[in-house]
Parts: C-alpha cells; sequence; structure tokens
C-alpha cells in the first residue's frame, strides 16, 4: 500500500511539471515582451536663431539626427550597491550614437533610437546620463567618477553649435515609472560672435558713402594672451569634494594661438572674397556687410555668427579686415575688454565715421532675436 501511494504522488508531480512546463512555454509563445522597462528618451533644444551649425528647434535636432550622418552621443553610467557600471547602453567600449529614426525591433519613444537592442532599466539602480551633440566633433571624453563629464572642442576646427544635456534617474524613487523617457534638455554651450560694417559718424547719424569688405580674420598680439580656440567642457556642478553633477557650464581654455610674425602670419577664423561684400549709406539708410556671410567659405552658414569658446577678451585680440577702397592694406582695431559667456550672441558693429572709426557691441541671449543690451564704447 505504501509502494503504491508513492508511486501515485510521483505521477501527480509529473503530471504537475508537464502541465506547468507548457504553461511557461505557451506563455513565453503568445505573450509579448514588455517594453515599457525599455530606456526612451525625449529631446528638447533651446530655440534660437538657425543655421548650418546653430540648431533652432527640436524639429531641426530631429532632422540633423536622422539617418545616422549625425548624432547626439550619450555617455552613460549606473550605481547599484556601492558598485558602478559605466555605458550601460548596451556599447562596452563608449559612448553610444541617439538617432532620429523609427526602429522596427523595439517601441523607441517618438523615434528617438540608439541601436536595434535597446538597454534595459535595472530597478535598484541611479543612473547619470551625459549627452552631446554632434557626436562626430567629440574624439575623447575624460570622466573621473559618475557625476563628472569632460569634453575637449576645437572651434577651429569644428564650427558647430556644441550642446549639452545632463540627466540623473534614481530608480529607487516613488516617482520613477517604467516606460517614461529620460528627459534630455539640451543647452547651448558655446559663444556666437559676428562683425557688420557700416557707415555712420559718431551721433548716429549716416551719410552717402560706399565700400567693400574683401577680408576678416583676427590675431593675438601677445604672446600667451588672447583668443583661445581650445577648451576642455567641464559639464556639471562643482560638489564640496570636487565632483560636478547637474546642469551647469564651465570652460577651461588651453589653446591660444601664437601671434603673427613678419615671416609667419597666424589668423584666426580667416575669410576672404575677392568680389567683397558691398556695404553703403545715404542720408537716410545704412546697408552693412557683415564677414563670414558669402560664397562657399567655412563659416559661410552661419548668419554670420562664428562659434567662440566662452572666455574673457583681455585687450590682446585685433580683428583685422581689408577693404576694396584700401586694396591690400590691413586695418586693425582692438577688440574691448569682456567676457564671452556659454549661451550668448556679440555681435560688434564697426562703423565708419567721417573722421573716425567706432565700435559698438551688443549682447543678446542665444534665443533672443533682438539685442537684449547695447554697450557703447
Amino acid at each position: 500500500m505504501k509502494r503504491n501511494f508513492l508511486l501515485l504522488q510521483f505521477a501527480a508531480l509529473m503530471v504537475s511539471v508537464f502541465l506547468l512546463s507548457c504553461t511557461e512555454s505557451e506563455h513565453s509563445d503568445n505573450i509579448p515582451e514588455d517594453t515599457s522597462n525599455y530606456i526612451t528618451w525625449s529631446v528638447a533644444s533651446t530655440v534660437m536663431q538657425g543655421s548650418r551649425s546653430m540648431i533652432e528647434n527640436d524639429e531641426m535636432l530631429q532632422s540633423a539626427c536622422t539617418g545616422g550622418a549625425r548624432a547626439i552621443g550619450i555617455w552613460s553610467a549606473y550605481e547599484l550597491n556601492g558598485t558602478v557600471k559605466k555605458n550601460v547602453l548596451g556599447n562596452d567600449n563608449g559612448d553610444v550614437a541617439l538617432i532620429y529614426q523609427k526602429d522596427t525591433e523595439w517601441d523607441n519613444y517618438k523615434w528617438w533610437s540608439y541601436g536595434e537592442t535597446a538597454a534595459k532599466w535595472v530597478l535598484g539602480a541611479k543612473y547619470t546620463f551625459n549627452a552631446y551633440y554632434p557626436k562626430h566633433v567629440i574624439s575623447e571624453i575624460s570622466t573621473s567618477d559618475i557625476s563628472t563629464f569632460v569634453v575637449e572642442f576645437n572651434t577651429e576646427t569644428h564650427q558647430e553649435d556644441l550642446m549639452m544635456a545632463y540627466s540623473f534617474v534614481d530608480t529607487n524613487e516613488p516617482t520613477f515609472k517604467l516606460g517614461v523617457p529620460v528627459t534630455l534638455n539640451m543647452l547651448h554651450t558655446l559663444s556666437a560672435v559676428r562683425f557688420r560694417f557700416s557707415f555712420m559718424d559718431s551721433d548716429g547719424e549716416t551719410y552717402e558713402d560706399s565700400d567693400a569688405l574683401t577680408a576678416f580674420w583676427l590675431e593675438n598680439t601677445q604672446l600667451g594672451k588672447g583668443l583661445a580656440t581650445t577648451g576642455m567642457l567641464a559639464f556639471g556642478t562643482y560638489n564640496e569634494d570636487g565632483s560636478m553633477n547637474g546642469e551647469h557650464i564651465h570652460w577651461f581654455y588651453e589653446d591660444r594661438p601664437m601671434p603673427s610674425t613678419a615671416t609667419k602670419p597666424r589668423t584666426i577664423y580667416q575669410w576672404e572674397d575677392a568680389a567683397g561684400v558691398e556695404f553703403y549709406s545715404t542720408a537716410t539708410q545704412r546697408t552693412m556687410a557683415t564677414a563670414y556671410t558669402t560664397g562657399a567659405q567655412k563659416f559661410a552658414q552661419n548668419n554670420g555668427f562664428v562659434m567662440v569658446i566662452p572666455q574673457e577678451i583681455d585687450g590682446t585680440v585685433q580683428m583685422c579686415f581689408r577693404l576694396r577702397s584700401s586694396g591690400n592694406l590691413v586695418h586693425r582695431v582692438t577688440l574691448p575688454v569682456g567676457v564671452y559667456e556659454p549661451a550668448k550672441r556679440y555681435t560688434y558693429d564697426i562703423r565708419f565715421g567721417r573722421t573716425n572709426v567706432a565700435v559698438k557691441l551688443t549682447i543678446a541671449n542665444w534665443n533672443e532675436l533682438k539685442s537684449s543690451q547695447d554697450i557703447p564704447l
């Protein structure tokens, strides 16, 4: 009797195992994978004037990142139970490329995609995401910990609207929800400068005259001083321990081009146009010529703006230009002392009066159509 009872128990157990295995198989075959566990993205840019490099709005950023030619780079890390893991989005060797493209393998949020196999949230982990655009302009990333993000940038090599975003997600927080995208608020990190030429007296009156701008560039006049074209960008907020996190921009400029010599000229952002860009005025009308706006020149498609590293201008930088009326003669005007701040636009008006040349600077936030203030010099 005892042996029969054990056999009955074994038979019942095998039936249970068989039914369980069928149930699990049917479950995996018939129920789709839960895509709400994927890490997805919501990208937004600051509104501003638009051109080739200066992203105007979210739609322009989406267009720029369509097809993979340009992309947003994302450096990622998370901390779980005291252990830090970097590059958690599926690329162990570095950052990933976020592009704007519908992915057929998974349900990416609003078409922002970073690969056929999307990474999933690890519950209990604290995530750090540092994003930057465009990805191809950054060759080196230096990070001492998950809250510190440092990149190098050269404005002579790349005239691009360098944008950054930071996002921190703690999956332990009650507000955390699977399926909610990570928000990347792209911030503008560079300054933009342009130069415009016109005829106007110091009293603000125009007079009848005409000329044309045929060349323009900047020069440093003292060794170890002047305009820096290469800088290190540390993105974050300084904490008491020296680390950073949050959306704050710190530039440390590195390279200042050497001053020109009699035998070796050293120009910065040089532009030339043999035909010249005309500017003229009458007693009632003033037409300006803007440097870097004509032909197929390197700096021709930024609405006249040149991207520069945010920094102090110490009075040792000269703007140099040639006019049609004076041929090969180089005219030089020293840039006034000032500070270039991130996400601000600076417009220098070079005004030719009857007796002198004056410079007027206007400053505006990147997304303002009009200057925020005038600074007479």
